[in-house]
Order: C-alpha cells, then sequence, then structure tokens
C-alpha cells in the first residue's frame, strides 16, 4: 500500500524502482500490478477516514467549518466499457467516454478533503451532495456550493443535519434561476427574507398564491414530503451582492443576519474558490491525473491514495513556520507542488538519517499577491495516457 501512496506521475516500471532506491531486486512491474491487485478499494478508503479522523485539527472561521463542496471530472482509459464509468458521447463522431467524477467536500481552513466517487454513468452530484451532508458528524458547518448544487431537497438535507448552508445560484435576471419562484426582488443589491409553503396539491388556490405556495411536481425529488404529509414550511434568506460595476451574484443561505452580514456572506463565498486551487494542486502536484491502471478497482485505489496523499502533505504544510524577515514586499506561502516531492522522497526513504523535511519545505516559498485575476479557460480533459510518460 506505501508503494500506491507514495506513486507519483512516473511510468509504472519506475515508480516501484524509485520506492526501492533502484535496487536489482526491486519486482518487476508485472509482479506489482498482480501484489497490489489483492488490495481492495476499500482498504484504502478505510485508510483515507481513519487518516482523516485521527489527524483532524480544528480550524474555525466565526465558529463554523467552511467544507466547499465541488466535483471534479477524472477521464480514464476508455478500453474497457462498463456500465459503471462509461457512456457514448453523441457528436460528430460517437467514442465512448470513461470517468469517474469526484465529488468533494474540501474543508476551507484546514484544506484537506473527503469524497464520494461516481462513475461517469452513475453521475450524479445532487445524491453526492446529500451523501456528503448526511455523513458528516463533526463540528458546525457552514457548506458551501457553486450553481448546479441549489435545489429545495439539498437546502433542506442541511437544515435537517443542524448545520448552515451557503450556494451561489444563477441571478434574479435568468428565467432559469430557482429566485424565479422565491421573487419578486428589487433591483440592485439586497437582503432578504423569504418563505415558501411547499406542496404536492395543485389546487386553483395555490395556482392563484404563488408568493405564497410553491408547487413541487414528482418529478422533483423532496425527501422531506409524502402524499400522507404534502406540506413542508420552507424559510431561507437570498442575498445579491455586487461583484462588479454591471454584475451580481445571487446566494441562497440559512445563515441568520446577526452572525452575518451581508459582506461576510460575500466574503464566505469568495473564499469558496480555494476548492478550485487545490483540485489543481491535487491532479498536477500530487498526481491524480497521470494514473498507472485501466483496471477500475486499480483506479479506484489510486484516487484514494492520491487525496490521502494531499491531506497528509496538507497536514504537514500547515504547521511549517516560515522566518520572518525585515524589508520584504510580500507576505509569503508555502510552495506546495516542492513540498510534494520533498515530503514523497520522506516517505520513500528507507532506513539512514531522517532528512530535514520542516527546514526544506521552509525554504521553498512564493510571494502571495493578493488581488490578481485570470481569465479562466476551460478546455475539454482526456486521459493522460501511458507512453511518454516521465518524471
Amino acid at each position: 500500500m506505501k508503494i500506491v501512496l507514495c506513486m507519483g506521475a512516473s511510468p509504472i516500471k519506475d515508480e516501484p524502482l524509485k520506492f526501492n532506491d533502484f535496487s536489482i531486486a526491486t519486482p518487476s512491474a508485472s509482479a506489482f500490478v498482480q501484489a497490489r491487485s489483492k488490495i481492495k478499494p476499500e482498504a484504502f478508503r478505510t485508510l483515507f477516514d481513519g487518516f482523516n479522523k485521527k489527524t483532524f485539527k480544528k480550524k474555525l472561521y466565526h465558529g463554523y467549518r467552511l467544507l466547499a463542496i465541488d466535483g471534479s471530472e477524472l477521464p480514464i482509459d476508455n478500453t474497457i466499457f462498463d456500465d459503471e464509468t462509461t457512456v457514448l458521447r453523441h457528436g460528430t463522431l460517437a467514442k465512448p467516454f470513461s470517468a469517474y467524477p469526484l465529488n468533494a467536500s474540501y474543508d476551507l481552513m484546514e484544506r484537506t478533503y473527503d469524497v464520494i466517487i461516481q462513475g461517469e454513468a452513475k453521475r450524479d452530484e445532487h445524491g453526492a451532495f446529500f451523501q456528503l451532508v448526511d455523513r458528516y458528524d463533526g463540528q458546525k458547518a457552514i457548506f458551501i456550493a457553486d450553481r448546479g448544487y441549489e435545489s429545495y431537497n439539498g437546502f433542506e438535507h442541511v437544515v435537517h443535519s443542524g448545520h448552515k448552508y451557503l450556494i451561489r445560484v444563477r441571478d434574479i435576471e435568468s428565467k432559469t434561476s430557482i429566485t424565479q419562484s422565491l421573487g419578486p426582488f428589487p433591483d440592485g443589491e439586497f437582503d432578504v427574507d423569504v418563505s415558501r409553503m411547499l406542496t404536492l396539491k395543485q389546487t386553483k388556490m395555490i395556482k392563484a398564491c404563488p408568493d405564497v405556495y410553491k408547487f413541487v411536481p414528482k418529478t422533483m425529488r423532496f425527501d422531506f414530503m409524502n402524499k400522507q404529509n404534502p406540506w413542508y414550511e420552507f424559510n431561507c434568506r437570498v442575498v445579491r451582492f455586487k461583484i462588479t460595476e454591471n454584475t451580481y451574484e445571487t446566494v441562497i443561505t440559512n445563515l441568520s443576519r446577526e452572525e452575518f452580514l451581508m459582506e461576510e456572506i460575500s466574503e464566505i463565498y469568495d473564499m469558496r474558490w480555494g476548492e478550485e486551487t487545490s483540485f489543481r494542486e491535487l491532479k498536477y502536484a500530487i498526481g491524480l491525473n497521470a494514473l498507472h491502471a485501466k483496471k477500475r478497482e486499480l483506479i479506484q485505489q489510486e484516487i484514494y491514495a492520491r487525496m490521502l496523499m494531499y491531506n497528509f502533505c496538507q497536514r504537514i504544510v500547515q504547521e511549517i513556520k516560515i522566518p520572518k524577515k525585515d524589508k520584504i514586499k510580500y507576505t509569503y506561502q508555502v510552495n506546495f507542488t516542492r513540498s510534494v516531492h520533498i515530503i514523497r522522497e520522506f516517505l520513500r526513504k528507507k532506513g539512514g538519517k531522517n532528512p530535514p523535511v520542516e527546514h526544506l519545505i521552509a525554504k521553498e516559498i512564493l510571494p502571495i499577491r493578493p488581488g490578481r485575476k485570470y481569465k479562466r479557460h476551460v478546455r475539454p480533459k482526456t486521459v493522460v495516457y501511458f507512453n511518454y510518460r516521465y518524471n
């Protein structure tokens, strides 16, 4: 298991050699693959969960954990066609596409992950969100999510768990926004409380009072109503704030106005972008996008192993103290990519004197340049193939 944990983005032949310090007695690549095939993915999942619970350190924001919910698609080899991970994407050339969507809960203060893995053919972001919320048993938390996660069911799953939510939705000017059934709203910025009676009934009275009732069709999943109890009172707070001269963001939350003002709501949502940065570190610094297997069970092993390695590295990096210097222009932070390489070599080391890991990491720093913005370029991602892979 330790070899799998320490793997980077090198070819499968090189990983055992690096782990064994290029010993002549290193097992062959095929022997290594046969050995790891005997380990179930659940073993890595148990190790991942156990590590998170045992090493958790309480870092709160106004008394709350900040848990950002988001997903990231991990393309995998499509030569194995199965009912869980493969779909046929239609277009000019219909080709099979295989992937594991990762539905992650990311602690923005502690910088660590929890995850639910789904196959592309079984993708259900809302269902994964419900699972992440329902199984969370830690301290009081704020679940922060982007557009695509908004639903009455999701809101109430968080409420029934005893926690808080802050979810961005399509702006009030969008005809497909969930706010269309919660308005009307004033123009510009606002911070208002909204109440609706959700119901399975569709009578003339309900249709005549859209500012009081909201009809929930059978096609919309809602776990807190049934034929015996067709009514449910829904309450929320809708906040709209300006981000540029002509653009606004709208969020729905159950945070109280006494605890969090509009400015603090905007600040919390901005912090959610820390998860976007973490996905880049997970895929490229840790090496999640460079898998070493085609078999689905072995890929799941590597996903849990990489996410465990990410959490392990962040636990160490968060404890590093950067020496302060006089007359410096910027505040500095640890270079996470360089730290990963140092920590990985430390884990691979067998015997001898341990390297000064903390001192080495403390020397690898980057300036923090607040306020920098870059246009996001979305490109289609493909699997990183085994050929010509050297690291």
